[in-house]
């Protein structure tokens, strides 16, 4: 398994896994020349995951894998991103939203209407906007 080490201001010089970093040809929302990221886990459940610029020591974004907190949750991608993204079954995907912290009051949301979507094998993702009423600041429990 081949390592990349990468500079972030948040965790110093890490060393990950090459499979970890993912190309997001379009950039995010607003981050257009945010093309490559890796996945840095939070933890071992793999319910949070950094996505950290490769490029950009002090560019990161935390991610939480949707179900573990909205159950229910079903995005249906256009054709047109599952194309792009090269996905044939849902099982191919991965799916973060990204989380956001707000001061006042205190608490955390996730943009469940525009996720982060991967193809595992391809490791190519892109920010889709989803056809559907969903929130952009879905309301995460505080951490204990």
């Amino acid at each position: 398994m081949a390592e990349r080490t990468i500079r972030t201001d948040r965790f110093g010089s890490i060393s990950v896994a090459q499979e970890t970093i993912i190309e997001l040809p379009d950039g995010l929302l607003g981050f257009v020349t945010l093309t490559s990221v890796a996945l840095v886990p939070v933890d071992d459940d793999g319910v949070f995951t950094w996505l950290q610029s490769v490029d950009d020591p002090a560019t990161a974004f935390l991610g939480v894998t949707p179900w573990t907190f909205f159950p229910d949750y079903q995005p249906v991608l256009g054709d047109l991103d599952q194309a792009a993204l090269g996905l044939e079954e849902p099982g191919q995907a991965i799916v973060l939203c990204l989380v956001t912290g707000h001061d006042d009051p205190p608490r955390f949301t996730a943009n469940l209407l525009g996720p982060v979507v991967i193809n595992r094998d391809t490791r190519v993702g892109r920010q889709v906007v989803l056809d559907a009423e969903l929130p952009t600041r879905a309301p995460l429990p505080l951490p204990r």
